[in-house]
């Protein structure tokens, strides 16, 4: 199974931000709206294919979270930005 495994670090990280940063308390984070989020960030971020089992996989998250951390949050919160100013639904 091949799987962009940048996929699940914006995934952590969106999950954390929208959790815990108070800056995005009334964010909607609807399945619609958190996949937007999702697609904006990870279109603007370098994708990272493995083939690794998952238990595997948890092994090199550190390194490769901390290598593209700084990008990571960037493209997070501009998407997440962009996502709430222009919502797919009512």
């Amino acid at each position: 199974m091949v799987v962009n495994y940048m996929e699940e670090i914006v995934k952590n990280f969106v999950n954390q931000t929208l959790k815990n940063d108070p800056a995005y308390a009334n964010i909607c984070t609807c399945e619609q709206c958190f996949d937007d989020i999702m697609a904006k960030s990870l279109n603007n971020i370098k994708p990272y294919y493995i083939t690794t089992k998952k238990g595997e996989v948890y092994a090199e998250y550190s390194s490769l979270a901390t290598q593209n951390h700084a990008e990571v949050i960037s493209e997070v919160i501009k998407a997440i930005e962009f996502v709430s100013r222009n919502k797919n639904h009512e």
